[in-house]
């Protein structure tokens, strides 16, 4: 479980997390990569029909990814 963040750069928008990872989004302004890793278990919360990222649950769901890839 992730620690509550201690500041609100830490608490990114899609928007923000695309632009940081070289993402392409949609006309829609969602990330279909994104999408799927939500799908595979990256947490996130949704407030006015936006979703946002806590900055520790992107480094662990991609760390846990890139771990798993080393032991394959």
């Amino acid at each position: 479980m992730s620690k509550k963040p201690e500041k609100l750069d830490q608490i990114w928008s899609e928007k923000d997390l695309c632009e940081r990872l070289d993402l392409p989004v949609t006309k829609s302004g969602r990330s279909r990569q994104i999408s799927n890793w939500i799908r595979g278990g990256l947490r996130y919360m949704e407030k006015s029909e936006r979703r946002y990222f806590l900055e520790q649950n992107v480094i662990e769901y991609l760390w846990s990814h890139y771990k798993e890839a080393e032991d394959d």
